[in-house]
């Protein structure tokens, strides 16, 4: 029997049928600021990788209308301060 690996759109809950499709990858991260008094919120947006579709980080995302729905929602998120950035390690 095969192994079938399926992922879900973090939006909308589509299911991912196959490779083929051109599924989108999210990640929030946290980028140096340039003041050097922290890190600022960033959301990357990446082609679908199958390798990094594991990270427990990353955001599954079925097309451009969930794509838009997912920023649109983080940066209300940012604005509102639930999506914040944990302060980055100064260099010495």
């Amino acid at each position: 029997m095969a192994w079938i690996e399926r992922f879900s759109c973090d939006v909308c809950g589509k299911q991912q049928m196959s490779v083929e499709e051109k599924w989108w990858i999210a990640l929030s991260e946290c980028a140096p600021s340039l003041d050097m008094k922290g890190g600022q919120p960033t959301l990357k947006l990446m082609p679908w990788d199958n390798a990094l579709a594991h990270s427990a980080e990353s955001k599954h995302l079925c097309g451009a209308g969930c794509v838009h729905t997912f920023m649109d929602r983080w940066m209300a998120g940012f604005r509102a301060g639930t999506e914040t950035c944990v302060d980055l390690p100064t260099s010495s």
